[in-house]
């Protein structure tokens, strides 16, 4: 059984990495070691960095403003 990707057998532009962004700063990074393309189209999976496990500093930041501002 092949498990190729389907974009790779079609030699399409793609990262297989995650793309995450966020919210303070409005800046992404993707999960791909070695990704320098951070196009949307280019990402199949996409996150808020609300969802990344552990957390994420601005996201913290982001919540505090939140919570101040109701």
């Amino acid at each position: 059984m092949n498990l190729e990707c389907a974009f790779c057998a079609g030699g399409l532009d793609h990262c297989h990495g995650t793309l995450v962004v966020h919210l303070d700063g409005g800046f992404t990074e993707c999960s791909e070691d070695g990704c320098v393309d951070l196009d949307f189209a280019r990402h199949t999976l996409t996150i808020d960095c609300f969802d990344v496990d552990g957390g994420c500093s601005c996201a913290e930041v982001s919540a505090q403003l939140l919570l101040r501002a109701s």
